[in-house]
């Protein structure tokens, strides 16, 4: 009786942990997702600063070259931050 009552404990226990263990699964798999998304966004957004960096560039009748210093340091730090979240 005993023997039964404690099978019965351990199954309850093995059946809330593998509930617990989908639940991470799926959102494990979410956070994925979002990331991946972030990062396409990331990507976009420096594509249109390239663009628009050109654009500027261009019509400043600057080189392609030179950025502005306040610039990449700040490019920099974020792309440091961004990094340290994502991994």
């Amino acid at each position: 009786m005993i023997l039964t009552v404690d099978n019965s404990a351990i199954k309850q226990r093995i059946a809330a942990l593998a509930q617990d263990k989908l639940f991470k699964d799926a959102h494990q798999e979410a956070l994925k997702k979002e990331i991946e998304r972030l990062r396409q966004i990331y990507h976009q957004q420096n594509i249109q600063k390239m663009g628009n960096s050109v654009n500027n560039n261009i019509n400043n009748g600057h080189s392609l070259q030179s950025p502005t210093p306040t610039s990449q340091p700040q490019q920099q730090s974020f792309h440091q931050h961004k990094e340290q979240i994502l991994s």
